[in-house]
């Protein structure tokens, strides 16, 4: 995905989770800075990953996203 302004929600695919162990299956909010990092903003190609324990820098190739919360229809 070139742009994540509109993407609200990621997760790892489940059917390809087995390579990317520690990312999240369920769906996680992306957060557009990080500002407890040193560099607040996501590298390009990356996105922060509001899970429950810590925030992740992740590469946003290796996700799927979703524009409304879980458990909403997709627009």
């Amino acid at each position: 995905m070139a742009s994540t302004d509109r993407q609200r929600w990621a997760r790892v695919p489940p059917a390809v989770a087995w390579k990317r162990p520690g990312l999240p299956t369920e769906w996680t909010h992306v957060l557009k800075r990080n500002p407890e990092a040193m560099n607040p903003d996501p590298l390009p190609g990356y996105v922060w990953l509001d899970t429950t324990d810590k925030v992740l820098h992740v590469p946003a190739a290796a996700l799927e996203f979703r524009a409304s919360p879980p458990g909403k229809p997709e627009p």
